[in-house]
């Protein structure tokens, strides 16, 4: 398996996703040298973090709340959630799941955790885009923690882009659209939603309340790839 694995990377060379470095073994997604660099955010060991704060409107606080790297409009990094998503990369979601689900067990973050619940897709535009890339993400955290996942959120209605909206634009698209299904077994559970990027929370906050209106309940956490730099 070596050689075979040596000789697809002399066909299709593993490079860095940020600078374009060939990667060495050992190396995923990202040389060491951006892995170094990367703006993480460390919000997690901050009780009550700019991630609390955008979902303040959620009808119950949210325990936790995690970002791996800050998200700037013209930043490098983002090109891993970019090609992830557009560019029919999603196993890099995994992979940036995994590290990042890495460095978070070690401070106890997922302690308690009972389910990882990734934002869905609309099945129209699942089965335009082919995957839902969140769920990729949640695949590399559940195998670095064990947790399950599950497909208990369902977007109930499609909705356009939200990359050009105002922030009350942005809540206004993003209510009504997600419901749940087998609410039940939630009630009383410690859930973990994931994303790919925290803007300006409404979509989290959308999912969150969906969960804690049909289980009143559950307790919730959240976590991102990215975090949006808000001025």
């Amino acid at each position: 398996m070596e050689i075979f694995s040596r000789l697809v990377d002399l066909i299709y060379p593993r490079v860095c996703e940020v600078c374009g470095r060939s990667l060495i073994a050992g190396e995923e997604v990202m040389c060491l040298h951006c892995a170094y660099d990367l703006p993480r955010t460390n919000v997690h060991r901050d009780h009550f973090n700019m991630i609390h704060q955008r979902l303040a409107t959620v009808a119950t606080p949210v325990n936790r709340a995690a970002g791996y790297f800050h998200y700037y409009r013209e930043g490098v990094y983002n090109d891993i959630i970019h090609r992830a998503k557009y560019q029919g990369r999603p196993v890099l979601m995994r992979a940036m799941g995994e590290r990042f689900a890495q460095e978070l067990a070690a401070d106890g973050f997922f302690d308690g955790i009972d389910l990882v619940i990734p934002v869905p897709l609309h099945w129209i535009k699942l089965i335009r885009r082919g995957y839902n890339q969140t769920r990729y993400l949640a695949e590399g955290i559940s195998r670095v923690t064990g947790i399950a996942i599950g497909d208990h959120l369902v977007a109930r209605r499609g909705h356009s882009t939200q990359t050009s909206r105002s922030d009350f634009a942005r809540w206004l698209n993003a209510q009504s659209v997600y419901g749940v299904r087998n609410a039940r077994s939630l009630d009383g559970r410690h859930i973990l939603i994931v994303d790919d990027v925290i803007t300006t929370g409404s979509t989290m906050i959308a999912c969150c309340n969906a969960i804690l209106s049909a289980a009143p309940t559950a307790r919730i956490s959240v976590l991102s790839l990215g975090v949006a730099h808000m001025s």
